[in-house]
């Protein structure tokens, strides 16, 4: 893992490009030349990215798409682009602030100051793949070469050389040199290995790289290859349509080794910087969740025929006349049985990576998340320790309104900083426990739920704030060893630290029968809790943080597993007074943090406020109902059963979004996206004080221009 100083994430290279690229040429019609403020945009590869150039060569229908329906939902006529619509380069080019990019064999266009699409349908790294049909890429490097040419005869060396230098160059390459044999019905890489086959294309990949280099290119956005294997043209053709395991295998080589040589000229090639962009993963969470992500059918094509409507005859140009055609594209993922709609073009280009998902090679204008504390947080660390279903929320109906599988997310879909994360334009922050995240750069989330500031809160079944500070400490080690001291400074300090913890060190109390707080008085142990968060703040600003976003703890007095725990069902008054106390000596800690150390600044949401009001007047929050617990059993659903987690029966309301709490201690998604709008931006009555998170997020310096900003 490792970034680059000025590189831009994939689907942030075009929100970015004004920070990322200085001035470039833009050729006037007429004699007479200036200089704007944009960034060139070229296009090499395949279907993926092709608008177009496939409608003027020598080829068949099997490599166009330039008739009905392509284009559908947006073009009219199609213009050649394998989709309903825009393709990923179209959005990017939109954020950009550049106009659509020309095809280049397209006679009708001359003027390519703000860049080039050279890709052609069905290209491939490899000449040899479907090789008098497509346009390859090593001829694509040519006619660059030939427009580089062309610039220099009329802009001069100087224009040209800064042109060239500051564009971004975008890829998407190597599928079709593994599809092209399976269509021939082939062995897909015979006589050769795996690893010499996949070394053959990365190396064709390679030289193209280099030789964009050599002209002074160094901005290079590249998208892995999707997983081929299972695409509705593969799946069609095969008996049972079943997904094709050696094509799997191979893809997944591929885009490893294809990691592995980007990081090697990143070391090799002065200057040379890249954004990879995990297309792989992308596209196989919306095939196996397509209702995550807004679709209806993720396996299946809208236009074609045949199984899965696999058979490439969108169009019935392409050998077999007869198609289908579905009623709403939107609802698909694949528009036809290779390429996706414009939807998900879209997706992709707006959101760089899902959860897990790997974007390398860039240090981003972007600004990390790191996340602790307890359940009002985690999004799943509780599934890799030795604990018990109490603390673990990786079951149905957990996650029933959004993730399928559940996450262990203690609510029915998304929590706070999943919301807070999509505000701030970044992917769902990965959980630090879970094996397959390796990938940090945009934050980690330790937070267990359970958790409490004590060690010995909850102790053995929860990662307690000190261990996941120490994470942290691993994580920074890390960084320093991968990205060296200098991005590692920046990105901790630029970083903002969400904190929810306290509540437990409470909450354990009672529900181990005990005073909350003896042999202690309130003040002294509200004091310690208190205390133990300022020494976890305290050390992050020691590593550089600066930036700390925390919330009040909720009124836990009157939460269902309380009042159900009660003889008459009441409010426990005990805790209601400690808990506010907490919140008033949080508040002032933080005051006196902002004056003692340099540059502290902070985030206070005062969550007790916002959830009493939903818990007394649910009606004027869109709510139905704000005392009882959607899932669990037993007075107000207070019994903590959801999901059978303690061996015994439960109920699940009907309607999930009527309810405050999701089950005896949780909110429900539509209450944590309501407490993330305020938390993020304020609200009208200011309940985050005394920056909102956007401010932090979007401000960098001094606490005093931040306070100027947030004004």
């Amino acid at each position: 893992m490792h970034l680059s100083q000025m590189a831009v994430s994939y689907v942030k290279l075009g929100l970015s490009l004004a920070v990322f690229v200085s001035c470039l040429l833009m050729i006037p019609s007429g004699s007479e030349g200036h200089f704007n403020k944009h960034s060139a945009l070229f296009v090499f590869g395949d279907s993926l990215l092709d608008s177009g150039n496939n409608n003027y060569i020598n080829t068949t229908t099997d490599f166009q798409a330039n008739f009905w329906p392509y284009g559908i939902s947006y073009f009219n006529p199609p213009t050649g682009r394998f989709s309903d619509g825009r393709l990923i380069h179209d959005f990017i080019a939109e954020y950009a602030g550049l106009p659509l990019i020309p095809t280049y064999l397209d006679p009708r266009n001359t003027e390519f100051v703000y860049g080039a699409n050279f890709a052609s349908g069905g290209a491939g790294a490899l000449v040899e793949s479907h090789a008098g049909f497509v346009v390859n890429l090593k001829t694509q490097l040519k006619y660059f070469g030939d427009l580089e040419k062309h610039f220099r005869q009329n802009l001069g060396d100087a224009k040209t050389d800064q042109l060239v230098s500051d564009a971004v160059y975008m890829f998407s390459c190597g599928g079709n040199d593994y599809l092209s044999p399976v269509g021939n019905n082939e062995s897909i890489l015979y006589p050769y290995t795996h690893q010499d086959y996949v070394d053959m294309v990365i190396g064709n990949l390679t030289h193209v790289f280099k030789g964009i280099y050599e002209k002074g290119g160094r901005k290079f956005a590249i998208l892995e290859v999707p997983p081929l294997a299972c695409l509705p043209n593969v799946r069609a053709g095969r008996p049972g349509n079943t997904c094709n395991q050696e094509l799997d295998i191979i893809t997944s080589l591929h885009n490893h080794q294809l990691s592995k040589q980007l990081q090697k000229l990143e070391k090799q090639l002065k200057g040379f910087m890249y954004a990879k962009y995990d297309l792989s993963t992308a596209v196989t969470n919306r095939m196996k969740n397509p209702s995550r992500y807004g679709f209806k059918n993720g396996d299946k094509a809208c236009c074609g025929s045949g199984p899965l409507r696999g058979i490439y005859s969108c169009g019935g140009k392409r050998g077999v006349q007869k198609f289908e055609l579905c009623d709403d594209v939107d609802d698909y993922l694949f528009f036809d049985s290779f390429h996706p709609n414009e939807v998900a073009s879209r997706q992709y280009a707006d959101h760089y990576s899902i959860s897990g998902s790997s974007s390398e090679g860039h240090f981003v204008e972007h600004v990390a998340l790191f996340i602790f504390g307890d359940s009002l947080l985690d999004s799943g660390n509780n599934n890799y320790i030795n604990t018990t279903p109490k603390f673990q929320g990786n079951f149905w109906p957990y996650g029933i309104s959004y993730f399928d599988p559940p996450t262990g997310r203690f609510s029915d879909g998304r929590i706070i900083p999943d919301f807070i994360a999509e505000y701030a334009g970044l992917p769902l922050i990965p959980t630090y426990l879970d094996p397959q995240n390796t990938e940090f750069v945009y934050g980690a989330n330790f937070a267990s739920g359970g958790a409490g500031v004590f060690a010995e809160t909850d102790a053995g079944f929860v990662v307690d704030l000190r261990t996941q500070l120490k994470y942290l400490d691993d994580l920074e080690k890390q960084f320093r060893q991968n990205l060296g001291d200098s991005k590692t400074d920046q990105l901790l300090s630029d970083a903002v630290y969400l904190f929810s913890c306290g509540g437990n060190d409470y909450f354990s109390q009672v529900s181990n029968n005990g005073s909350i707080v003896y042999p202690y008085t309130h003040q002294e142990y509200v004091g310690m809790v208190v205390g133990n968060l300022t020494h976890v703040f305290k050390k992050i600003h020691e590593k550089g943080g600066r930036k700390i976003g925390i919330n009040t703890l909720p009124p836990l007095g009157c939460w269902p597993s309380i009042r159900a725990g009660r003889p008459d069902n009441t409010c426990n008054y005990e805790i209601d007074v400690i808990t506010s106390l907490h919140n008033r000596k949080l508040s002032e800690k933080l005051q006196q943090l902002e004056k003692q150390l340099d540059g502290f600044m902070y985030s206070l949401f005062d969550l007790n406020t916002e959830a009493r009001k939903r818990m007394k007047n649910p009606s004027k929050y869109g709510l139905k109902i704000g005392d009882t617990a959607c899932c669990g059993s037993g007075p107000f659903g207070g019994i903590d059963s959801c999901g059978g987690k303690m061996g015994t029966e439960f109920d699940l309301c009907d309607n999930i979004s009527d309810y405050f709490f999701f089950d005896s201690n949780h909110n429900t998604e539509v209450v944590y996206r309501q407490f993330a709008e305020l938390y993020w931006n304020g609200g009208e009555s200011n309940v985050t004080a005394p920056y909102d998170l956007k401010t932090l997020f979007r401000g960098r310096g001094s606490p005093a221009a931040l306070r100027k900003e947030a004004m």
